[in-house]
């Protein structure tokens, strides 16, 4: 594993080979494939997020475990891996500087794996992504279900809105058109030509179509478009909390009402500056 990307999923996905210094919660990271231990970690989780339901703590989780998701993709696409299985890492829990819960994948050993051998490059990501899913990924999302009483479909659906990210923000970080390449074929090839069978669905979850909607510009600036969220990720269910923006759950109608709401806002911000200066 080289150092350049073992630090870069350290300091953009909290894979870290030490722990944090003063951690709210951790837990092992084989308790958090079973109902049990999925029970307790949202029992723990809950109120420091301020979920109002269980379910609200579950979408959370499996979007937050993108980081750990975007650490193994991250590996993969790059043909440099060390084993993330279970057994191996603890999940902690701990409150950032700004206030927020945040995560850190604490990994106890750095144990490497073999990069694929030339020509075979295919096969080996399909191996270990294949092994990923089914193996880690799965069972989590399994355990959410059943312990926060959620749609199985949903919580998959929450997956692709971080894979669609980090490819993209591996596109503005490298430039070079072979990387742009790769990545794209990996993106393809993670959401749609990994079988069904990989996440126990009969089809692979983690394809969603693009769907965009207008975001309201600054006085002066035109309106832009934004993406839709693939599913719920249950925000309007914390404390004071309403649907995001790009909720898919929000009906047009409620969307408009917060364009307009956002309009004004935007105004009065902008005649503020003005005042100011």
């Amino acid at each position: 594993m080289s150092t350049s990307v073992q630090a870069y999923i350290a300091e953009n996905y909290g894979v870290r080979m030490e722990s944090h210094p003063d951690p709210l919660f951790t837990m092992a990271g084989q308790q958090l494939l079973t109902e049990k231990g999925m029970q307790e970690f949202l029992a723990a989780y809950s109120p420091l997020m301020k979920a109002l339901e269980p379910a609200a703590a579950g979408a959370y989780l499996i979007s937050r475990l993108g980081g750990l998701n975007a650490a193994m993709q991250y590996m993969v696409t790059h043909d440099e891996l060390f084993d993330l299985s279970p057994e191996l890492w603890s999940l902690q829990l701990y409150r950032s500087e700004k206030g927020f819960v945040e995560f850190r994948i604490m990994l106890q050993e750095l144990r490497k794996l073999s990069g694929p051998e030339c020509g075979h490059r295919s096969e080996w990501r399909e191996e270990h992504l294949s092994h990923w899913y089914a193996g880690t990924i799965r069972p989590i999302v399994e355990a959410i279900a059943v312990a926060a009483d959620m749609d199985i479909h949903h919580l998959w659906k929450i997956i692709p809105m971080r894979l669609r990210f980090i490819f993209e923000q591996w596109k503005q970080v490298n430039t070079s058109e072979e990387w742009h390449a790769r990545y794209a074929e990996d993106h393809i090839f993670v959401t749609k030509e990994l079988k069904g069978e990989v996440f126990g669905r009969l089809r692979n979850p983690l394809y969603a179509k693009v769907v965009t909607v207008d975001y309201p510009g600054y006085p002066g600036e035109p309106d832009t478009k934004i993406k839709l969220k693939t599913a719920c990720c249950m925000y309007y269910r914390t404390e004071g909390r309403q649907y995001c923006y790009t909720c898919p759950r929000m009906k047009p109608q409620e969307r408009d009402e917060r364009k307009e709401q956002l309009r004004v806002q935007f105004a009065q911000e902008a005649a503020a500056k003005i005042a100011v200066n």
